[in-house]
């Protein structure tokens, strides 16, 4: 008896083990199959992601639901689901049945009366230009309802004669009735007609003389014109490029301008979208002017101004941003994106060694302004010699996600050996730890931003240092590499430091850089990779694409 319960137990024991080691060959074979299939995961490429583009000059973005939209020069504008694949949705200048304005003769005829119709630079056709497309929920319609969206559009003629006036519908894709033109520039003291025109560019014919009838200015200025009665247009703006938004405390602010005396500020009445006038000059407790008729001078000046002036208030950092464009903007100009910040809608605006917005006479502008993006080519690792760039990226605006706070640069851009062939552009913006926006060297394609750890981006990358020129040269991308002891070799000799869980920080000489890090699809690579962006204590941003293995 005692001989069988030893055997069984024997035989417990051997089965035991017998069991231990299909167990452990199975799990070594599981763990195998499944290190096999994350190796093969890890060497599969990646998805190249899908666009359709399109030619919209100057867009303005809203959102509308699930649909993004943007509007532009020319009577062009487009819708996307994703902020990659874009429809088109108008006919240009076609008329009477235009796609927003319907008879666009008829229905924008009072604007047309100073400027944008068969008129000096628009002869035999239109010019109408960066409209800025807005939701206005405390509009008051015809019918007694509230809410409308509203185009401020620029009826334009010659390089200050200009309008800006605005149309209304309850439905986005139109048609947009139009309500009043509440600004004109580039107008004379004594009657004057161009030369390629027979418009009467005299003052009286603008809104002037009404206003001044209804009580809303005191009287004209004769600091408007020249010593010849001319438009004194270093001192005061081009009416055009307008942008509307409200303000923490949910006043509506209008700012529009282009080069000429500067980026001017309206209060809007949110009932009617009429301007509120100053009625009376003076100045802003910092020294700004404040003009009766043209509102509050915010940047620019002299004729070095810049143009597509955007702002917008981010909630999180407590800033309202100004955006606006240097340069000319054809493939040969110098055209490339600025940006300013202020505590409040009216400014003063200031860039990030404080320097102001509003520019003292006889002075370059390319030191004012933290530069986001000017010409850039990035260039190929492999053999190909391919190259991705643009070149006078720019007029953009600035979609902020409602739910989550993220940031979208949306502009046109052109592109190297394209001529002016011109297509819209969608990069992400992200805050760096000092409160400035820093913008994504690559286009959207779905990204957030995510944790990185020190191993993920440690390595070799392409770079690309925007400076603060500008410039028709295009900024080439070079080498440098970041090492696990935290040095930079390469173009530049300095230091990196990983900040949280996404913020990089780069140190070269006395020059701080901080931003942030992004996976993002290379399309010259055809893979995602770690990028960088960053911007420098003096305005100046950098941007490095990972090239080695990814981790």
């Amino acid at each position: 008896m005692f001989k069988k319960v030893l055997l069984s137990a024997a035989a417990v024991v051997f089965i035991g083990v017998v069991f231990w080691m299909i167990s452990t060959i199975s799990d070594e074979e599981e763990t195998n199959v499944e290190s096999d299939e994350s190796a093969e995961n890890d060497n599969k490429k990646d998805e190249e992601p899908n666009f359709s583009e399109v030619a919209v000059h100057d867009p303005s973005i809203i959102k509308e639901e699930d649909t993004f939209y943007i509007f532009g020069t020319h009577i062009e504008a487009a819708k996307s689901k994703d902020l990659m694949n874009w429809e088109s949705f108008t006919n240009g200048y076609e008329t009477p049945n235009n796609t927003l304005y319907g008879d666009l003769s008829e229905n924008l005829s009072e604007s047309f009366e100073w400027a944008g119709e068969d008129d000096a630079d628009s002869q035999g056709g239109f010019a109408v230009w960066a409209p800025e497309i807005f939701w206005n929920k405390d509009y008051v319609n015809d019918d007694g309802s509230t809410g409308a969206y509203m185009i401020y559009y620029s009826a334009s003629s010659t390089y200050i004669r200009s309008a800006i006036g605005y149309a209304v519908s309850k439905d986005i894709e139109g048609p947009y009735e139009y309500v009043d033109t509440v600004v004109y520039s580039g107008f004379t003291e004594q009657e004057d007609y161009d030369e390629n025109s027979d418009v009467n560019k005299k003052w009286t014919n603008t809104n002037i003389p009404s206003l001044v009838d209804g009580g809303h200015l005191s009287e004209m200025n004769s600091d408007w014109f020249n010593d010849d009665g001319s438009y004194n247009n270093m001192a005061y703006p081009n009416a055009i490029d307008a942008n509307v938004f409200y303000d923490k405390n949910e006043k509506l602010w209008m700012s529009y301008g282009s080069w000429s005396g500067g980026i001017f500020l309206y209060e809007l009445d949110k009932e009617t979208g009429e301007v509120v006038y100053p009625e009376e000059d003076g100045e802003t407790e910092d020294g700004r002017m404040v003009d009766r008729y043209f509102g509050t001078k915010i940047s620019g000046g002299y004729g070095k101004s810049g143009e597509g002036p955007y702002i917008v208030y981010d909630e999180e950092s407590d800033y309202y941003f100004l955006y606006k464009t240097y340069g000319w903007l054809g493939a040969d100009g110098e055209y490339n994106m600025r940006v300013f910040r202020s505590e409040n809608p009216d400014g003063p605006f200031v860039d990030v060694e404080g320097n102001p917005a509003v520019l003292p006479e006889d002075t370059d502008n390319a030191p004012f302004g933290n530069k986001l993006m000017g010409h850039y080519e990035f260039e190929s690792t492999s053999d190909d010699e391919s190259s991705l760039g643009y070149f006078s990226p720019g007029h953009n605006s600035v979609y902020v996600d409602p739910e989550t706070n993220q940031q979208f640069l949306v502009f046109h851009t052109r592109f190297p050996d394209s001529g002016e062939k011109f297509e819209v552009r969608v990069h992400p913006l992200y805050m760096n730890e000092n409160d400035w926006p820093v913008a994504a060297p690559y286009r959207y394609t779905g990204e957030s931003l995510k944790d990185v750890s020190e191993e993920n981006v440690v390595g070799d990358y392409k770079f690309i240092n925007h400076k603060k020129d500008n410039t028709d040269k295009v900024k080439t991308s070079s080498e440098i590499t970041l090492h696990d002891n935290y040095d930079v070799s390469g173009e530049i000799d300095g230091t990196w430091e990983l900040l949280n869980e996404n913020e990089v920080r780069v140190t070269v000489d006395d020059e701080t850089y901080s931003g942030v890090f992004v996976k993002q699809w290379d399309p010259l690579e055809e893979q995602n990779v770690w990028t960088f962006t960053a911007v420098s204590n003096q305005g100046m941003t950098i941007w490095g694409s990972r090239t080695n293995a990814l981790k």
